[in-house]
């Protein structure tokens, strides 16, 4: 009766396990993974294809940039092209950057799901092969005399019940342990696919690096040519003009947009009242009503640059080069020895963007719709949407005509605020 029982427990071992049901089990279980991880699969397609748009929008400023070249066309376009190109490419960077980020995360969780399974399928190994050594010793083999030797019925069937549940769990056991030893495999492949990828990106990080590099160094020695012919930082001047329109009109959309949300807000909660229901709409929230109060921080914020002195100031400036007159809606900081930028109060980044004349800019929005300007910056380390804490740093300033100069404004709502008031005193 023992060696019967025991036979049977590993027949339906070997049943259990045997290539067919693992091959559906395999097929199942890849299906659900592929099927949980579609939206990711269409998420990665999308920024896959803003990549290779940024590559091909790269190119073509590169080709442009090798056209102006052969034809000794060293000028202020030019710059303006080296600049373009120093965005996209930061931009790149960013992506890249942050897929790399994105891999060792889903490489950690990866590591710790297979360290888990197979911890796992130990468990569940040791737990049957007690139960077959139990069979062995006889312990459950005369089913027949366990029940018949019960002091009365109620007994018996309480006996019949609970070697029907060790028998069921022995079944379900082993069924689990064939279910996780294929997941096991699919994410030890899942694992080394991450991998890979990880080292491929980071080989683009590190080529994507050099070119910036050379770009920066390109535009270096083109701007020590042409630092002093009028002409250029005449249509320097002219484009910062026109940069500052373009910069009012971010600002005006950003106010616009959090309105919108904050009016559907609104309608979404007077539907709810008049309904008595809560409907299923997204609701807004300001991650910025969190933040401290950038209105206290007037006479003592943060200054964007550790070291650095006011080349221009706000309201109106004389050009003595060009002994022109121009209207300065934020002031002009030029920096000695550190290069970065940071944050002057909590924020989120609402805004990174190019603009001829400045470069790339970016904009945080602080609470009560105060928002603060960055313009000039070569380097951008932030996302948009990314929260930042005060002296956090967004990126370095770049080189212009003028030198590494940084651009800088403080607006609340619709009005630009000399930053020289709000600034802590040095």
């Amino acid at each position: 009766m023992m060696r019967t029982e025991l036979n049977s427990s590993l027949d339906f071992f070997r049943i259990s396990g045997n290539y067919l049901t693992n091959l559906l089990l395999l097929v199942l279980i890849a299906f659900l993974m592929q099927f949980e991880t579609y939206p990711q699969q269409k998420e990665i397609s999308a920024r896959q294809k803003e990549l290779n748009r940024l590559k091909i929008e790269i190119e073509s400023l590169s080709k442009e940039i090798r056209t102006n070249e052969i034809k000794e066309k060293k000028n202020y376009e030019l710059i303006e092209k080296y600049n373009q190109q120093t965005h996209l490419l930061s931009k790149l960077l960013r992506s890249v950057r942050s897929e790399v980020t994105e891999k060792e995360h889903a490489i950690h969780g990866l590591e710790q799901d297979v360290t888990r399974l197979e911890k796992n399928i130990e468990q569940l190994k040791q737990t049957y092969a007690q139960y077959v050594v139990s069979v062995y010793k006889g312990t459950f083999t005369n089913k027949l005399s366990y029940l018949l030797n019960s002091s009365s019925l109620q007994q018996a069937l309480m006996r019949y019940k609970y070697l029907s549940k060790i028998s069921e769990q022995r079944k379900m056991d082993i069924d689990r342990i064939n279910r996780n030893k294929v997941r096991l495999s699919l994410q030890r492949n899942h694992l080394e696919t991450e991998k890979k990828e990880k080292t491929l990106l980071i080989a683009q990080k590190e080529k994507e690096e050099k070119v910036l590099e050379t770009n920066i160094s390109q535009k270096r020695k083109l701007i020590s040519k042409i630092k002093n012919d009028k002409a250029s930082l005449k249509k320097e001047l002219d484009a910062k003009k026109r940069a500052e329109q373009q910069i009012r009109n971010m600002i005006a959309k950003l106010i616009e947009e959090s309105v919108r949300k904050k009016n559907s807000k609104n309608l979404s909660k007077d539907k709810d009242k008049n309904s008595g229901e809560s409907d299923n709409l997204p609701q807004y929230f300001d991650v910025t009503s969190k933040f401290s109060s950038f209105e206290n921080l007037k006479g003592r914020l943060s200054w964007p640059v550790n070291k650095g002195t006011i080349l221009r100031d706000f309201g109106e400036n004389l050009n003595e080069k060009l002994n022109t007159v121009t209207i300065n809606y934020g002031i002009d900081i030029k920096a000695s020895g550190d290069l970065n930028v940071r944050a002057v109060a909590e924020g989120v980044v609402s805004v990174i963007n190019w603009l001829p004349g400045y470069g790339s800019v970016v904009i945080l929005t602080h609470k009560n719709e105060f928002r603060s300007v960055y313009g000039h910056i070569s380097d951008i380390y932030v996302t948009e949407g990314e929260v930042v804490g005060p002296g956090k740093v967004i990126g370095r300033i770049g080189e212009s005509l003028e030198g590494n100069i940084l651009h800088f404004e403080i607006w609340n709502q619709r009005t630009n605020q000399n930053p020289i008031i709000w600034l802590a005193r040095r």
